[in-house]
């Protein structure tokens, strides 16, 4: 609460208004409680309920008094004999009753902040409603504990306007508009400010908006996102955020690597060029893509030439780099800026933690794709579709019905055939994807020659080609030789060019067949 008992329009305004004599005391009784005013404390924040009553008293007397009486010995004339009784609290009018008096009034909790809001309209003063909606506090109780919160928490872009910011606004115009249009004798009862959410994670909340830093683990840091949502804190949201910011040395660039469901669509974008410098535009190139099996060496994909490797000129290491690259042989890479946290874009990494994502490996056409189902599919669409399609990308063009065998986990969808037959399929989305430069884990087993991958199968003794599809021509799907792999963790980029996208793997974590599979499984 502002240190100023008095506040009008933003200011601290000491003057008393003449309404009152400064010097007459008057009776005023809030239930069973007598309390003694002067006409300057009453004068101090008016016109009000009081000093309109004790005005018009006194209009009254002089109308009725007698030309020639005269007062009584020993009456004194400072003092209103008069007794105002209100049947109201007397414990809130005790804090009123600071306020008119000048001092500095300490609200301890929502109730006595509720009830005192509601005394402050009833008895109309104005000043004290002013310094009320004024306050720099919210006053409000989460799962059953009070909490006094600092305003100040919030001052940082996105986290106001926020659920208290709201909440309150509409308490100070449904209770002053409810009074002004109905002309109630009293207000109505109006419950207190109260949250039905948890009262340790709103604390932890507050510590962090303080500038206190807590060790998280990974449930507890979701539980808190979960209420920052609730609460529209945006700002603390995103910081809360698992995330990591490194510096890429080669590219000269920062990337930020963020998990996939916790990307906003509205922070990522894709540069007008990028200067990538690689030879990623083969891996859309039928008989090209690791072929010969061997993952190229880095300093053939992502090194950044000499002559503009060096940032002597004093440009932002973040500042795109020029290449002498042909145009057509550049891809534009997505980059993220974080929604209210970030000044500038990073460049993307985004991580998918499931298991319904595969990579597969064409044999008959060197081919590599990725695809996606389920949820994994679902936030990938949600994610990317509006960036793709303002590059002329329709990601419907790399969805494919699969047949599949439905259950209760897997969603399907029944068409029927030619032949009349019906058959569940399941939606996927399989894009074109490059590992040239992936740390790929098979099994536990770093791979570092994709042939031998494609011709042992691991080392697993399952050595005979698998019948995959052939994901190069969508329409007129066919099953040839092939691998498939697993993914339990992917790191990705996204690179756009020529109204085509593609998926550069950074880092995999997979598995081949179901016992490979439950090593990858935890305990409860």
């Amino acid at each position: 609460m502002s240190n100023s008992p008095i506040v009008l329009e933003g200011h601290f305004d000491p003057n008393i208004p003449q309404i009152l004599p400064y010097d007459k005391m008057y009776k005023i009784q809030i239930g069973s409680k007598l309390f003694r005013i002067s006409g300057a404390s009453l004068s101090s924040d008016g016109p009000s309920y009081f000093t309109n009553y004790f005005t018009q008293l006194s209009i009254n007397k002089k109308r009725n008094a007698s030309v020639d009486s005269a007062p009584s010995p020993g009456t004194d004339n400072s003092t209103i004999s008069e007794i105002l009784f209100i049947d109201r609290s007397a414990d809130i009018f005790e804090l009123i009753y600071q306020h008119l008096q000048g001092y500095f009034i300490d609200i301890r909790n929502e109730i006595q902040y509720t009830m005192l809001f509601a005394d402050a309209i009833y008895y109309n003063l104005p000043r004290l409603r002013s310094l009320l909606k004024e306050t720099d506090h919210y006053y409000t109780n989460v799962g059953g504990r009070s909490f006094k919160i600092a305003k100040n928490l919030f001052r940082r872009k996105g986290d106001s306007p926020n659920y208290f910011e709201m909440t309150s606004a509409a308490l100070y115009r449904d209770v002053e508009q409810l009074i002004a249009t109905r002309k109630l004798l009293r207000p109505p009862p109006h419950s207190p400010p109260y949250v039905s959410r948890s009262s340790e994670y709103f604390a932890d909340l507050l510590n962090i908006l303080g500038g206190a830093t807590l060790k998280l683990d990974d449930d507890k840091r979701e539980s808190l996102i979960k209420e920052c949502r609730y609460y529209r804190f945006l700002n603390l949201e995103q910081n809360l955020i698992k995330h990591k910011i490194t510096f890429n040395p080669l590219t000269k660039r920062e990337e930020i690597s963020l998990n996939l469901k916790d990307i906003s669509k509205k922070g990522i974008k894709i540069p007008e060029q990028d200067v990538l410098p690689s030879n990623l535009a083969s891996c859309f190139e039928p008989g090209s893509n690791n072929e010969g099996g061997t993952c190229p060496p880095l300093s053939n994909t992502m090194m950044v030439p000499p002559s503009s490797a060096q940032n002597e000129d004093g440009t932002p290491p973040n500042k795109r780099q020029r290449t002498n690259l042909p145009k057509d042989q550049l891809w534009n890479m997505v980059s993220y800026k974080r929604p209210f946290v970030d000044e500038f874009s990073r460049d993307l990494i985004f991580q998918i933690d499931s298991t319904e994502c595969t990579l597969i490996f064409n044999k008959k056409r060197k081919t590599l794709h990725f695809t996606l189902s389920g949820e994994a599919s679902i936030m990938f669409e949600r994610t990317f579709d509006s960036l793709l399609s303002s590059q002329m990308v329709n990601l419907n063009d790399y969805k494919i019905e699969l047949p599949t065998v439905p259950n209760e986990s897997n969603p399907v969808r029944k068409t029927i055939s030619a032949s009349g037959t019906v058959i569940s399929t399941k939606t996927i989305i399989a894009v074109p994807a490059c590992i040239s430069l992936c740390d790929l884990d098979v099994n536990g087993t770093k791979c570092k020659m994709i042939s031998s991958l494609l011709n042992t199968g691991s080392g697993n003794a399952n050595t005979n080609d698998e019948q995959v599809w052939d994901f190069t021509d969508l329409k007129n799907l066919t099953r040839v030789s092939g691998f498939k792999l697993y993914l339990s963790k992917s790191q990705w980029k996204l690179g756009v060019k020529d109204n085509k996208f593609i998926l550069i793997a950074l880092k995999i974590r997979s598995f081949t067949n179901i016992k490979e599979y439950c090593k990858v499984l935890d305990y409860l």
